[in-house]
C-alpha cells in the first residue's frame, strides 16, 4: 500500500467511525465531538463556537524494495520483513523508513452542548 491510499484510507475510517458512533450514542445522550461548547477547566471559563479541531498522529514506517527482476517501489510498512535474504528469485534488498508527522482535522460537530 503507498503512502497516499494509507493515509486517506485512514482519514476516512477515523471520519466515518466517528460519524457511526455519533449516531449510536446519541440515543443514550452521549456527545462526541460537540460543536458550540461552552464549560469550565481549572477555574478557567472556555468557549467554542465550532467543534475543535484535533491532531491524527502518523509514525509510518517506509519501506523500499530493490530485487533482480522486478519493479521498484515504496509503500508502507505493515509487517515483518526479512533484510537481503535470498531466494530462488534471487537478492532482495529492502530499506524502511521511519516518518512521523500529523494532520490537523476537524472531525463531524455533534449537537450543541450548551
Amino acid at each position: 500500500m503507498e503512502l497516499r491510499e494509507f493515509i486517506q484510507a485512514t482519514l476516512q475510517q477515523i471520519v466515518e467511525g466517528v460519524s457511526a458512533a455519533q449516531k449510536e450514542t446519541a440515543t443514550a445522550g452521549a456527545i462526541i465531538n460537540p460543536s458550540e461548547m461552552r464549560f469550565t477547566q481549572n477555574g478557567q471559563y472556555n468557549e467554542f463556537n465550532h467543534a475543535m479541531p484535533t491532531q491524527v498522529e502518523f509514525d509510518v514506517g517506509l519501506a523500499t524494495t530493490d530485487k533482480k527482476d522486478s519493479a521498484e517501489g515504496i509503500g508502507v510498512f505493515l509487517g515483518s520483513i526479512n533484510l537481503g535474504t535470498k531466494n530462488a528469485m534471487g537478492i532482495e534488498n529492502v530499506a524502511v523508513t521511519r516518518v512521523k508527522f500529523s494532520v490537523p482535522i476537524v472531525l463531524p460537530p455533534s449537537a450543541s452542548s450548551k
